[in-house]
């Protein structure tokens, strides 16, 4: 019962923090090893990562292929502090995928989205391979609005 208040306590004085009028550009952004917000779109690990979304992916979604690597990759929008307080890469290539296609990949690094909210995470899409509309029509959720 007695950790319990205190965890109580110590979210009400968090919360009281975060909205006693600081403007989103003042608030410290907290890391553990001072890392950036975002990796950058051309990270390994960010490409490691979109790789690993579709490798996941129902096997229907993309008929057995994987991505064997990412080219020509370009960050076409850097959101940050706007409406949503999370940053938001938005990263569009080229990807190299096991047959021997190339499809243009849309995908998205997103602050606070990895497990349990710590880290980051990435939702990555294929449109023409996006026959559900998983990530809305022509991947609008991966691109920037």
């Amino acid at each position: 019962m007695f950790l319990l208040r205190k965890f109580s306590l110590a979210l009400a004085m968090a919360a009281a923090c975060y909205a006693s009028g600081a403007s989103a550009e003042n608030r410290a952004y907290f890391s553990f090893h001072k890392d950036p917000r975002l990796p950058e779109c051309s990270a390994a690990s960010v490409q490691s990562a979109v790789a690993g979304t579709l490798a996941r992916a129902q096997v229907d979604y993309a008929g057995g292929r994987t991505i064997t690597g990412i080219t020509k990759i370009r960050e076409m929008r850097y959101q940050a502090n706007g409406v949503s307080p999370l940053a938001r890469r938005y990263c569009r290539g080229t990807a190299s995928l096991s047959d021997g296609s190339l499809r243009a990949v849309h995908y998205m690094v997103e602050e606070n989205a990895g497990f349990v909210g710590v880290s980051w995470n990435v939702e990555a899409c294929l449109g023409p391979l996006d026959k559900w509309r998983v990530y809305g029509a022509y991947c609008s959720t991966t691109r920037p609005r």
